[in-house]
């Protein structure tokens, strides 16, 4: 599984572009089984995101899901809410008052989740069961739920306050998410409802359930009508080392204890992702029975081949993430599209195409320590 991860390809207007569609279908001719474009938004909404909010939006994704069944992969669109009132910021944004966006969206990024009225709610659920249909229309196999953002913050008990039937016990704060999956069975009941479970650990996070109620809820998502789950660390707190971390931040395969303990509690499949780089670590997690499914992002950008490399049992030839951060995660947050530092074809898909030399040469490569230099972080790397 490649799941959700902020890439920047698409066009502005949420389409997907020839750039973003090279990648996908790149990851799904390398073996890739299942892909989730992220955080595709109903709505026409500030985020550089895919959108999916409009007719006219469709055949650009129906491009995409026919170019990764070409290769055998299913395609899923993860189905988010902003959490941020969409009708007031576009209506500051066409009047020219950025100023007041600002203050607006970094007034909502807090309280929204306590502010939004119930009526509105509904008609967001309206809103992404919409999204849903186009979806089923392009071609898509999978929808799946964003359990953070919107979703997560109204199961948390850091971020959601309200005193109404959406707030206070762990069954108001998830009543959203399980009607939005009860909504979606009845819309498009041929799909397939795929969660990503958002898990708030005492270490991080704050958009999603709390860790200890995670098996409860993940049986409650089965009862709804999800057929499957992707479990994951919660974010919401603008660090994307909680989610994403850096070498020596977290060990390798560090979701995948706390996604074993929500899988004995439910009989639909559940993947996880983490940290999981080469596929000994990924067979060992299905071994021990703590996932059926294993989520690889950032290791699918440094080889896109990682898949067919497994599975042809040349492991050895698998270029390796590094976990630096610094292609991906650091060009995301300057506003740029994610690359690799050790894959250069990563974001040029369609223009860069790595072959074996005309020439060979030998060449010599430097290998360093950890960043920390003599590692006090402890982490035994090297990059």
């Amino acid at each position: 599984m490649f799941p959700p991860l902020t890439t920047g390809y698409e066009d502005k207007d949420g389409n997907i572009s020839s750039q973003s569609r090279a990648f996908y279908t790149r990851l799904a001719k390398g073996g890739t089984g299942y892909i989730v474009l992220r955080d595709v938004a109903p709505v026409r909404s500030f985020a550089p995101t895919p959108k999916l909010f409009d007719d006219s939006q469709i055949d650009s994704f129906r491009l995409l899901s026919d170019n990764v069944h070409t290769y055998g992969a299913k395609l899923g669109v993860q189905i988010f809410h902003p959490e941020y009132d969409v009708n007031v910021l576009n209506a500051l944004f066409a009047a020219g008052e950025m100023q007041k966006v600002r203050t607006q969206l970094n007034h909502d990024m807090q309280y929204f989740v306590n502010e939004v009225s119930e009526d509105a709610l509904m008609h967001i659920i309206d809103k992404m069961c919409a999204c849903a249909v186009r979806a089923q229309k392009a071609g898509i196999d999978v929808i799946q739920v964003h359990g953070d953002r919107l979703v997560g913050a109204l199961c948390s008990t850091q971020m959601n306050t309200r005193t109404d039937k959406f707030g206070g016990s762990l069954e108001n704060r998830t009543r959203f998410a399980l009607m939005l999956v009860q909504a979606l069975k009845k819309v498009v009941p041929d799909m397939i409802i795929d969660y990503k479970l958002s898990v708030v650990t005492p270490e991080c996070g704050k958009g999603g359930v709390d860790e200890i109620y995670a098996p409860e809820f993940a049986q409650w998502l089965e009862a709804a009508g999800v057929d499957m789950l992707h479990v994951g660390q919660a974010n919401h707190t603008g660090n994307m080392a909680d989610t994403i971390p850096p070498m020596g931040v977290q060990p390798y395969c560090f979701f995948a204890d706390i996604t074993g303990a929500v899988k004995q509690e439910v009989s639909i499949p559940v993947s996880t992702s983490g940290r999981i780089i080469d596929p000994e670590m990924g067979e060992g997690i299905l071994q021990n029975g703590k996932a059926d499914m294993i989520g690889i992002d950032r290791a699918l950008l440094a080889d896109p081949d990682w898949a067919n490399k497994a599975g042809a049992d040349k492991a050895t030839d698998i270029v390796r993430c590094i976990c630096c951060n610094e292609g991906c995660v650091d060009n995301v947050l300057n506003r740029s599209f994610i690359a690799c530092v050790v894959n250069p074809e990563n974001g040029f898909e369609e223009t860069r195409f790595i072959t074996p030399a005309e020439m060979k040469k030998n060449v010599v490569v430097r290998w360093r320590s950890c960043r920390y230099g003599s590692c006090p972080c402890g982490c035994k790397e090297r990059s």
